[in-house]
């Protein structure tokens, strides 16, 4: 990977020499977490605005250009940055940057277009509301990371229905500068990309931001928590326990720890709850990292009359020390696995690399590899007696047979 930096913008460069097509990211750290309360969701907004037309192309030409080549043009916008991309043919790619290059920085906030843009976010609102383990996570992390944090990156339907066209703007170009941004590049790339984006990125002019930042949220520790949807068949269960951040000597350690629990069809909670038991269709688990702090949570969908005896099972499931350690190969060789088969594909790398530049991070694949192969059974054994034992957060949402959980308390012991 090659790292440089041209007029304040980082650019990284990844090359597949074996490949046809480049794919390619502008990242502008502007995410949900910066912004102010009474502007929750607008990061949000402006991405989907910014597809409604740019300084130079209306919002049918700035799609066309790029898919009437086959490519593929997207974005989105997580806690901590907003994020457009594209994958195209090598041929087409020196249109194809102008066209991101628009999209990021020179988006024209029509009124029109925003008031057409405000009643698609509105739908997209209502549909998250509908779905059951989005409404789930979304009160999960607004519980246990109160604040900028644990707001829904889609904003509060007040916020989504007040926000105008001079607010975008307004915000957009204090939150939008080459200080901010990185541009990745992964695939068949030449030269000749690379003086384009040195063209391009000298286009831009100086710009620098305004953006606030809180502190990584402290855990809020809830014994449960119910919510009751009587259209639901199902309960939708989340457990909740904090764990090291992205920034611990422990990370790599933890990232082996979940995938040995919730990581594929072999993992612990899959064969012990599901296959052993039938309790449930799905569950799994999942790491959601900040640099100092994060969560692990363990999800499952399942029948109410089941729950009961769910519980009983997962609690013996999660104090099994032995049945963890047994476990400890399949964790570290196909967190490994993984990270090996990311490497084929540009798009993978790419996806691999803007996670790490969100936090900091100019890391490969391969880099990371190395350091999961360090991992020791000790230090795992150590991480799962640091964090399973003791009292975890439950979420649940499903119809009122479901209401038991209420006032549940589930301990590891």
């Amino acid at each position: 990977m090659e790292s440089l930096r041209i007029n304040d913008v980082r650019v990284l460069v990844v090359p597949f020499d074996r490949v046809k097509t480049v794919s390619c990211a502008f990242l502008v750290k502007s995410g949900s977490a910066h912004e102010p309360d009474e502007l929750a969701g607008i990061s949000h907004f402006i991405e989907h605005v910014a597809f409604r037309g740019t300084e130079r192309y209306d919002q049918f030409s700035l799609k066309y250009s790029v898919e009437s080549v086959g490519g593929t043009l997207n974005a989105f916008t997580d806690r901590l940055a907003t994020v457009y991309y594209v994958r195209v043919p090598e041929f087409h790619f020196e249109k194809t940057l102008d066209v991101l290059k628009e999209i990021t920085f020179f988006p024209t906030f029509d009124e029109e277009d925003v008031e057409i843009e405000r009643r698609v976010i509105l739908e997209e609102y209502k549909m998250s509301l509908d779905d059951p383990p989005t409404r789930l996570f979304d009160t999960l992390v607004e519980t246990v990371w109160p604040g900028p944090f644990g707001r829904a990156i889609i904003g509060r339907r007040e916020t989504i229905e007040k926000i105008t066209s001079e607010d975008l703007r307004s915000y957009h170009k204090k939150s939008y500068g080459n200080d901010n941004t990185a541009i990745l590049l992964a695939g068949k790339v030449s030269d000749k990309e690379l003086k384009r984006i040195e063209e391009v990125v000298e286009e831009l002019g100086k710009r620098t931001t305004e953006l606030w930042l809180p502190d990584d949220p402290i855990f809020n520790s809830v014994k449960s928590f119910y919510l009751k949807r009587e259209d639901l068949e199902q309960v939708h269960v989340a457990l909740v326990k904090p764990v090291p951040g992205r920034k611990s000597p422990e990370y790599h350690t933890l990232a082996v720890l979940n995938t040995a629990l919730g990581s594929g069809m072999s993992s612990i909670l899959f064969n012990e709850m599901r296959e052993k038991e039938g309790f449930v269709y799905e569950i799994s688990s999942q790491v959601y990292s900040l640099n100092g702090t994060g969560i692990l949570v363990v999800y499952a969908a399942l029948s109410p009359e089941k729950i009961e005896e769910f519980f009983q099972k997962l609690k013996k499931v999660l104090s099994d020390r032995s049945l963890f350690l047994r476990s400890f190969e399949y964790g570290k060789m196909r967190y490994l696995g993984k990270l090996e088969m990311l490497t084929d594909s540009p798009q993978g790398v790419l996806s691999f690399i803007m996670e790490g530049l969100i936090f900091g991070e100019e890391e490969t694949p391969e880099g990371v590899m190395e350091k999961v192969k360090a991992v020791e059974k000790e230090d795992y054994e150590k991480l799962y007696e640091k964090i399973f034992p003791g009292e975890w957060s439950v979420f649940g949402i499903g119809p009122s047979q479901g209401e038991i959980l209420r006032s549940y308390e589930f301990k590891v012991e």
